[in-house]
């Protein structure tokens, strides 16, 4: 199964906006394979999934169970890792979206921020030049003056502007996420910063001079304002990225062996001050930190990127590295009760906004393990 035809399958199944062209696109897919191995199952899939939207819910009740029941058959009578044909790597994915919906989330809720103030993950502290460390989440809708520098906290995000004159001398802040939290910042040449939980960045209120740089530790996703006379360059831990005008998501958590930086758009420059990667669109770079290489890999950027969109997406990612995620995101501490779980692979999506006993669930509908989860603390088992 071609790439495009699973992501619009999943998409219109997770109930996201898709097009006549896509629906019609699909549709031919299924006819030219229809002699093909469970192509039946998905054919239902797809359609049944039409008439969700057009009937009462109880229809729909009644036909997301048949569904579920089927892939569910399916998966326990696989062995562990993932399915080799086409038709089941769908199956793998349409399983995940299944319980979305059976956990009666409706289709214009996916990946919506729409409970962020209820989950209170709003966290943020501001480090001012001066020392002073300001709790944002309790200034909401304030304006914070500088000196000369205006800036505005508004809905998760603060924004830098500044008088007529910028001022000469360069003094810098810091913008600190703690786990389980989000911000963002627009610095003042526009460029827009989407902060991960557990993460910081220390930038200058004011760029002057002929280049403009911030530090980061965590994760941000960077929409960096286009200015070919002043470079933009992000320092994170050994490793500098020289940008001119781009978007692209940098991980880099001091704890971590690694540091990924994912292009989406633009072009960018990396290096550890002995080796220089030119980066195009659609690549990831990771940085080795114990042995100081670079890899250079091609990837689908929302699996690094759709945090900021409200979702995760996984593709043959292992539980450890989605507990990873969700450890930091949720404010957990992950402890396995046998390895053998850590090494298991999924494919699917997950809401960032859900609970994380719902998205646990979710994942337990597999029959590949269990979460046993008391307050900050969740034990894994392998079935």
């Amino acid at each position: 199964m071609s790439d495009k035809i699973h992501e619009i399958i999943a998409a219109y199944l997770a109930g996201e906006c898709v097009s006549e062209k896509e629906q019609q696109e699909v549709e031919r897919w299924l006819q030219e394979h229809a002699e093909e191995k469970d192509m039946e199952l998905l054919q239902g899939m797809f359609r049944s999934s039409r008439l969700m939207r057009e009937k009462a819910v109880c229809r729909k009740e009644f036909v997301l169970e048949q569904m579920e029941k089927e892939v569910r058959r399916r998966q326990r009578n696989r062995r562990i890792g993932w399915y080799y044909s086409g038709v089941a790597v769908a199956a793998v994915l349409l399983g995940f979206v299944l319980m979305f919906w059976r956990s009666g989330i409706e289709a214009e809720d996916l990946g919506a921020p729409r409970d962020l103030q209820k989950m209170d993950v709003s966290k943020a502290y501001l480090k001012l030049n001066t020392g002073e460390v300001i709790e944002l989440d309790k200034h909401q809708g304030m304006m914070i003056r500088e000196d000369s520098i205006r800036i505005a906290n508004a809905d998760y995000t603060l924004r830098y502007s500044y008088d007529s004159v910028a001022p000469l001398e360069i003094k810098y802040d810091t913008l600190m996420i703690p786990r389980g939290s989000e911000y963002s910042v627009v610095l003042a040449d526009g460029t827009r910063v989407f902060l991960n939980a557990g993460s910081e960045i220390y930038y200058p209120v004011v760029f002057s001079g002929d280049q403009r740089e911030v530090g980061l530790k965590g994760e941000a996703y960077f929409e960096v304002a286009k200015d070919e006379c002043r470079p933009f360059f992000v320092q994170a831990g050994d490793v500098r990225i020289r940008v001119l005008g781009t978007s692209f998501n940098v991980t880099s958590y001091p704890e971590r062996e690694r540091i990924e930086t994912t292009l989406e758009q633009g072009r960018i420059q990396i290096t550890n001050g002995k080796e220089q990667i030119n980066v195009v669109p659609g690549e990831q770079v990771v940085y080795n930190k114990k042995n100081n290489r670079f890899e250079v890999k091609v990837v689908d950027t929302k699996l690094h990127t759709s945090w900021k969109d409200g979702y995760y997406k996984f593709d043959q990612m292992t539980l450890e590295e989605i507990m990873e995620t969700l450890a930091l995101w949720y404010d957990l501490n992950v402890f396995y009760a046998n390895a053998e779980a850590k090494s298991l692979e999924f494919t699917g999506r997950l809401r960032r906004y859900d609970r994380v006993e719902g998205l646990f669930k979710k994942i337990e509908q597999t029959d590949l393990v269990e979460f046993e989860l008391n307050g900050k603390n969740v034990v894994i088992r392998k079935k």
